[in-house]
């Protein structure tokens, strides 16, 4: 989900800059994988190679927390093997700008056809996306966080209706009480080396 939120932006970040394509790379708080996006796979590669090579004109604009114009990737003398990928792909200028939020950091670099396209003019909007990107990143991370915690406590809400239902079924069948049900579900599944949950629902489904 988050995933899909940050490449929206950074389709949004090219369409409205006049660029071709754009990057968005978030780094989130310390432990936490850096999400890496793109409009287009060869605009990802690009992304890529620059933290591979561990410079580029989007880890200096984070390091810097200024905002990177390249005019020309063809004969900028900062980064010639970034330069040589990039005009391999029909890109020559680009513009990275980071933004900060609540416990994260974010680059958008957004990329031309032709030199100085997009421009330094836009530097200040990729920085208010890269800020937006922050914040949106940060929710939805929440939001995925929510749903799966939801998603485990019904599994376990299941997984326990699923037990009580075989307890009551061992009750019956053998006429003991619920301790005594749940003591014999356990032995069962030790015995067979399964989990309690699947034990029920092979008793229930009349597999044992």
């Amino acid at each position: 989900m988050r995933e899909d939120v940050l490449t929206t932006l950074a389709d949004e970040a090219a369409a409205v800059t006049g660029g071709c394509g754009a990057t968005l790379a978030v780094w989130p708080r310390a432990g936490v994988e850096t999400v890496l996006v793109a409009s287009h796979p060869e605009l990802g590669e690009l992304v890529e190679l620059e933290h591979v090579l561990g410079d580029g004109p989007g880890l200096h604009a984070l390091r810097s927390e200024h905002p990177v114009n390249v005019p020309d990737l063809a004969h900028d003398p900062r980064w010639t093997r970034l330069g040589r990928e990039a005009l391999a792909r029909g890109l020559r200028a680009c513009v990275a700008a980071s933004g900060r939020g609540p416990g994260a950091t974010a680059v958008v670099t957004v990329y031309g056809l032709r030199p100085d396209e997009p421009g330094e003019p836009v530097a200040p909007f990729i920085a208010s996306l890269a800020r937006q990107a922050v914040w949106l990143s940060t929710f939805a991370e929440t939001r995925d966080q929510h749903e799966r915690e939801v998603r485990q406590l019904r599994q376990t809400m299941e997984g326990r209706e699923t037990i009580e239902q075989a307890k009551g079924m061992i009750m019956q069948a053998l006429g003991i009480d619920a301790e005594q049900a749940f003591a014999e579900l356990r032995r069962t599944s030790q015995n067979a080396h399964m989990k309690l949950r699947d034990v029920a629902e092979r008793l229930i489904a009349r597999e044992i």
